[in-house]
Parts: C-alpha cells; structure tokens; sequence
C-alpha cells in the first residue's frame, strides 16, 4: 500500500543530513499540532476527522521509519479513540442527507488507525478503525447513490472545501467527487479483513470511475488522483485487472489536463486559475509509483522522480511546511507562492510524500538492487542468501554521487549487483558482503531540454533548471535548491520557461 503499509520499513532515512524531511519532521511535532488541539478541532470542523487521521498516518509512517515521532502518536491515538467512542466516527449522526465530506474524511480516520495499528499492534485502533467503516462509510455508501451527473459551479470554492448544495439525499462539496477518498479507508480496511463487502464497494468504485469525464467536470486533482492511487493499489495486492487499467487511464488523464510545467497539480481540472495542491501531489507520486511496478513502464518511474523533486519539494516551504502555489503553464510559466502553510491538510500530507519518495527510490529487481533516486539513509535488503543492511551516502549535485558501504550481510554471499537509473543516467557497481566494504560513484547529469506549446524547459538529470528572481536580479538555479519559502527569505518568483543551459 503506498499510504497504509503493514510490512516493516526497508528504509530509513539519515535526517542528519537529509534537511527537508528533517524540516518536515520538526513541523508536526509543532505546537498547532498537539494532540489536544488536533482532537478539539477535529471533532467540530466541517471535515470532522480529517485533520486527526491525516495527522495520525504520518506520524504512524515516520515512526515506522524509525523517526522520532512515535510518542505524539501515541498521543494523538488516544485521543481519537477517546472521541470516536460515543458512536464510532465524528460529525452529525448519519441521518435521511449524507454529508459527502464527513464521508470523504473519514477515509483518514481509518488508514491513520490501522497505520498506527501496524506499526504499535494496537488492537484497539484496528477495532476504531472498522467500526468507522461498518457505523458511518458502509451505511453512507448504502443509503443512496452518489449524484455523480450533479452539474457543479466551475469557479466556486477556496482551500479548503465547502459543502454548498443539497442533491438527492448528499450534500455535495466544492471539492468536486471528494467521495472519492473514501477509497483511502476502505482500500486498506478490505485488504486487512479480506471482506467481500468492501471488495464490492471498491469495485464499484472502479466501474463507476471508468465512466466518469473528469476533466469536462471540472472535478478536483486530490479526489482524482487519491482513486487512481487506491485502484493502482488496489491491483497490486489483488491483480484485479481492471482496477489496473482505471487507474491508468485516469493518470492519463492528469498527465493531459491536470499537470503543471513542475509536475504539481491543478486543484481542479480546468482551472488555471486556481492553485498547486501537494494532497494531490504526493497521490500522483503515489500513482506512479504503483503504475510503474504495475506495467514496468519506465515512464511512471521517470515520473515519480520528477514529481518528488520538482512538485513536492518545490511546494515544501524551509520551515518544514506545505503550501499552495501558483499554477505554471506554458500560457504563464511563473511560479509564486500563494499560501504559505496549508496546515489543515498539505503540510501533513506533504511530510508524507516526502517519506514516500525516499521509502520507494530503490528497490530489488531478481537479484539486481535498483536505486532511482538519491536520498542519504540505510537500506535493509532481503536476498535469497539473507539480509543485508546498507547505508547510502549521497549527493544530487556537484556532481551527483553516492557511496554504499555495507554495515551488515548474510555469510557466504556474493557481491551485490547495484543498478544506478536516473533519467537517462544509468552505471552499475557492485558491493562486497564484508561489513566496512564500500563502492562510490560519481556522475555529472547532461542538460536537456523539452518543448511544450512553444516554450522550452531545462533540465539538469530529474530537476528543472529554472531562473529565480530575487535582489539584485535573476539568477539560474535548480528548482530542487528552491523551496517555497518566498518573501525576504526567498525568490519573488521562479520563471520555468528559460533557454537552453550550458555546462
């Protein structure tokens, strides 16, 4: 699953020297997040859990990641079992008109749950975690059928959704088919009980997706992308194909009319207007992921590369936070920060895509380990002769390099195949199984470029090149040196249309 992972983690990162997730880290261990005040917002805001569950999976996930945020898990755990006690979710009592967002967020209640389940064995959060399913998204979804044909305003809504209008028993949000999200609870509930009934309730949402026209519906990146991620998942674990082939499609669909020149995301298809959402960043990241080792289409791969370091650390701000961008086009290719901190849902969810980034940069292939991006941490590798245990130094830039040293490996075994892939910048090395041994590499990435509508984008290996405005004048950077920060601390503004670049 790339939310809610069951299995042990098989990397974990160095935040001594990895500044962004350490950044990240030191964010939701904020005092705007303390469990108490997390729990008193979240039982009265109009996304009633969402804050808690979002809240609760990426602390669950660092911890797993072995990252020091296990006791505000703890924490934030007990608090939300405390609050879903009374009647198993949070909100209005369940009545004759749904509330599509009260749905949509407990979706987050019940994989931030399980999550901490796995990592703590909990039982009681396994238990919370079905009863939302069984007490609020299983009646919800019964009840009544979701008005997809419903004819929504094209230019309504801010940040954060609002619930607007009443149409055939839900009342519908601005963000366009967020009962979607539903698919981040019930995904995970099914492949934990095995339980028909919700396997059925997926499928449909399979079947109902392949129907849709998302982009004449002006419908939202987030709830998009968070069921092409699902149904991508959703195939792995069950080789359902046509969950497969839906989830595909609607990643082609983001590629063709969702997408920015950064690989961010709109907010909405068709709207330029609007701004970048990192929720729907880190599902893109999470779809191709799950595409590439679905088909092997080493485009997905390519991709999730680009989208980590352009789109998601891009909209990371130097305090660890993640806001909301402008929309790059080739009709206005300029990059600015609109919000500075999305609290109520990007900041989580970006830390989570950070962790996601580095947790899938590598992996084994037959007896080939893969590493197709670099980020500094120590990886535990399981190959028929045993595990090992590797620690991974690297840089991106000046030139790329990384050195793999062994810390631990099965007696007897022969050197490990090591597979560099990056773009189009592929080596090989080998590693020895003797503790202390090591193997380093260096690489220079070659500038290309790409021409969309007219405008020309430079790249340096994954990253755009990019000429940042700040006092006295531009200056050409990498878009992975530039974080969101933006103001006296940081660029005005980042153009993405620049000339070709030289060595």
């Amino acid at each position: 699953m790339t939310d809610v992972r069951p299995e042990p983690c098989l990397f974990e990162p160095d935040l001594s020297a990895d500044e962004r997730l350490s950044a990240s880290v030191e964010r939701l261990l904020r005092n705007d997040y303390d469990p108490s005040e997390v729990i008193a917002r979240t039982v009265t805001d109009p996304w009633p859990g969402d804050l808690a569950g979002r809240l609760l999976l990426s602390l669950s996930r660092f911890a797993r990641a072995g990252l020091p945020t296990r006791a505000r898990a703890e924490e934030l755990n007990a608090g939300l079992l405390d609050a879903l006690e009374a009647r198993g979710y949070l909100g209005e009592p369940l009545g004759e008109v749904i509330d599509e967002q009260q749905v949509a967020c407990h979706g987050w209640v019940v994989s931030g749950l399980l999550q901490y389940f796995y990592v703590t064995g909990d039982v009681r959060s396994r238990t919370a975690a079905l009863r939302v399913i069984d007490e609020l998204v299983v009646p919800a979804l019964l009840k009544t059928e979701y008005p997809w044909s419903a004819v929504r305003s094209t230019d309504a809504g801010g940040p954060s959704g609002t619930s607007v209008e009443e149409v055939d028993g839900w009342t519908l949000s601005t963000d366009v088919w967020c009962v979607l999200l539903t698919l981040n609870g019930l995904v995970p509930a099914a492949l934990e009980t095995r339980r028909a009934d919700l396997a059925s309730m997926i499928n449909d949402f399979v079947e109902k997706a392949a129907s849709l026209d998302v982009v004449s519906a002006g419908a939202q990146l987030h709830a998009v992308l968070a069921a092409c991620r699902n149904f991508g998942d959703w195939a792995q674990a069950t080789g359902h194909p046509r969950a497969a082939a839906v989830a595909e499609s609607l990643y082609r669909d983001y590629v063709r009319a969702g997408r920015t020149l950064n690989h961010a995301t709109f907010n909405w298809f068709g709207r330029a207007d609007s701004w970048t959402e990192p929720c729907a960043i880190v599902d893109s990241l999470g779809a191709a992921t799950a595409l590439y080792q679905l088909t092997g289409d080493e485009s997905f791969r390519r991709d999730a590369t680009r989208i980590a370091r352009n789109g998601l650390e891009y909209a990371e701000r130097a305090d660890g936070s993640f806001g909301l961008d402008s929309i790059a086009t080739p009709e206005s290719p300029t990059l600015r920060a609109l919000t500075h901190d999305a609290h109520w849902c990007c900041t989580m969810r970006g830390a989570l895509g950070l962790l996601e980034a580095r947790e899938t940069s590598a992996r084994l292939e037959e007896s080939v380990f893969v590493i197709s991006d670099l980020y500094p941490g120590w990886h535990w590798i399981t190959t028929e002769a045993g595990e090992w245990q590797i620690a991974q130094r690297v840089s991106l830039w000046s030139p790329a390099s990384i050195t793999l040293e062994t810390v631990s490996a099965p007696l007897g075994a022969s050197p490990l195949s090591v597979e560099i892939s990056i773009e189009d910048s592929a080596a090989a090395i080998q590693l020895e199984p003797f503790p202390g041994s090591s193997a380093a590499m260096a690489w220079s990435f070659p500038i290309t470029t790409e021409h969309i509508d007219g405008i020309t984008l430079s790249r340096r290996g994954p990253v755009l090149e990019v000429l940042v405005e700040t006092p006295p004048g531009p200056r050409v950077a990498s878009l992975a040196s530039v974080t969101g920060a933006h103001g006296a601390d940081g660029p005005e503004s980042v153009n993405l249309a620049s000339p070709p670049l030289q060595e």
